[in-house]
C-alpha cells in the first residue's frame, strides 16, 4: 500500500503503520490493518466496518463473547480488548497459512 492520505492527516505513513499507531493509542477502537489480516478476513477494500459488524451480538453467534472467553482462557488481563484478540488470532492464522512470507 502507498502512503496514507486523507482525513487521518498522516501523510507519508502507510495504512499498516497508521493502524498500528491507532491500535496502540485506542486498542478498543480500531482494528489493525495489514496484508495478512485483510487477506484472511477478506477485507482489503473495507476493513473496519465488517469487523465492527462481526463483533456485534447476533442471532448466529457472539464473536465478541467467544473472543473474551479466549482472552480469559489465555490468562490475559481485561485491558486486552476483544478487538486485539481478534487481530492476533487472525494474524496467527494467516501466518500459519504462509500469508506473512515476504517475497524477496
Amino acid at each position: 500500500m502507498g502512503p496514507a492520505t486523507g482525513a487521518d492527516g498522516l501523510g507519508g505513513v502507510d495504512q499498516t503503520t497508521a493502524s498500528k499507531l491507532y491500535a496502540r493509542k485506542r486498542p478498543r477502537l480500531r482494528p489493525i490493518y495489514d496484508a495478512v489480516v485483510s487477506t484472511v478476513l477478506g477485507t482489503q477494500l473495507r476493513h473496519w466496518e465488517p469487523i465492527r459488524q462481526a463483533l456485534q451480538p447476533s442471532a448466529s453467534g457472539d464473536l465478541h463473547q467467544e473472543l473474551i472467553a479466549l482472552r480469559e482462557a489465555a490468562g490475559l488481563p481485561e485491558q486486552v480488548s476483544a478487538l486485539r484478540i481478534l487481530d492476533v488470532v487472525v494474524w496467527m492464522e494467516g501466518e500459519e497459512a504462509g500469508l506473512g512470507k515476504r517475497v524477496s
